[in-house]
């Protein structure tokens, strides 16, 4: 009898199969940062940088998703895979805010007087407010409320939406006063901070998205919420990268 519940279970578990997704991302990241640090065509290649970036994440979390629907997965490995990719990010993003910090102490001391604090200060609680939202809707896949999940995914991938428009637009008024990406070392310093951290939210809505129709197919419910909540940690760590961002950057000038 035991042998018998052993051997079913060990059927039910369904294996994923091999993907290529992973490699368009490492391509897509390849031409992003090849982009970023080309002097004349960076405005043309990185675009098309992170536009790879962003079909390989849809793919592969689409993919994923399909895979869960087959059956039980092993979601102690993918939990295991999302915390060594946040520990990755901590050094990666350590690095450009070491850089800045230290190009910022030898600007001129006016060099932000363009960085607008109310409107990012509203821009950081539209970020936050976000992930009140995935808290909530990580809370109803356990709870396996089907349309509550849908409901604060929803939310969520709108606020994130709308942190990304309010940023864009501060983008094009700090062009239009003077600090661009180009012209002056801080603002090569700014924007590929602040990109970056932005490149990662877009990532993150589509990644929202993503459980988001998984979730309308029913795929997440009771005992099945790894992957909401394997979103929650990414989302929650792009918004504390942001609140570190925002002090360093706006409030201790």
């Amino acid at each position: 009898m035991t042998e018998m519940t052993h051997e079913s279970i060990h059927e039910e578990i369904h294996m994923p199969g091999p993907s290529f997704w992973p490699l368009v991302l490492a391509f897509g990241m390849l031409v992003f940062a090849a982009g970023m640090i080309s002097k004349d065509m960076r405005l043309i290649i990185a675009p098309v940088g992170a536009a790879i970036l962003a079909v390989g994440v849809a793919g592969w979390l689409t993919g994923n998703i399909r895979e869960r629907m087959h059956g039980p997965t092993l979601a102690g490995d993918s939990k295991l895979a999302i915390w060594m990719f946040l520990g990755s990010e901590v050094l990666f993003f350590t690095g450009l805010i070491a850089t800045f910090l230290l190009i910022r102490a030898r600007a001129p001391a006016d060099v932000a007087h363009a960085l607008n604090i109310p409107l990012t200060a509203l821009n950081t609680f539209v970020l936050l407010t976000s992930s009140l939202t995935a808290v909530m809707a990580h809370d109803s896949a356990v709870k396996g409320n089907r349309s509550r999940l849908i409901l604060f995914l929803a939310l969520t991938a709108v606020l994130g939406a709308a942190f990304v428009s309010v940023q864009g637009y501060e983008y094009t008024r700090l062009y239009a006063e003077g600090l661009q990406w180009t012209n002056i070392p801080y603002g090569t310093a700014f924007f590929t901070l602040t990109g970056f951290h932005g490149t990662h939210v877009i990532v993150g809505i589509i990644w929202c998205l993503a459980v988001l129709g998984g979730a309308a197919r029913g795929v997440f419910g009771k005992g099945h919420y790894g992957g909401v909540e394997n979103f929650g940690l990414y989302w929650h760590f792009v918004d504390i990268v942001w609140i570190l961002l925002f002090t360093l950057i706006y409030l201790m000038q």
